[in-house]
């Protein structure tokens, strides 16, 4: 079974490798990193108290500090760094959408399925590839 610090440990070097990608940054990727890396030493009732780390945490995000959202299953908000990937995604793929769609995308998929495994701990048959939660889990009762 996978331990939340091993999957940390994984998820900084996954981070470290997606340095090379255009969509993060490289000051994201080593601020992930170094978080990852902080954490794996730590025990959780000292991460719990670490208002430093939390605040961290707090400010990845954008919304609103007047609302809670007490939804994250359905309709979580995701962090900056994802909103700002997504954006330079999106210009990307309409600089050359036929091109992104069919030599980019397709080639990418079974890497990112082989990527995805890994990380998790098992083999790529086993990953599902979906859009969203919603979209997964209709899948499965669908499927039943």
């Amino acid at each position: 079974m996978e331990s939340r610090r091993k999957f940390l440990k994984t998820a900084g070097a996954l981070a470290g490798a997606m340095a090379f990608s255009p969509l993060l940054s490289k000051a994201e990727v080593k601020t992930f990193e170094e978080k990852a890396k902080y954490l794996a030493g730590l025990d959780p009732a000292t991460i719990t108290n670490d208002e430093d780390f939390w605040s961290w945490v707090r400010e990845s995000f954008t919304v609103s500090p007047n609302i809670i959202n007490l939804n994250n299953g359905g309709v979580a908000p995701q962090p900056k760094v994802v909103q700002d990937a997504h954006i330079r995604y999106y210009q990307l793929c309409n600089e050359g959408p036929s091109y992104y769609m069919w030599r980019v995308l397709d080639q990418g998929r079974e890497p990112l399925r082989a990527k995805l495994a890994k990380l998790a701990g098992v083999s790529p048959e086993e990953i599902a590839i979906n859009r969203n939660s919603t979209e997964g889990l209709n899948t499965v009762i669908f499927g039943l």
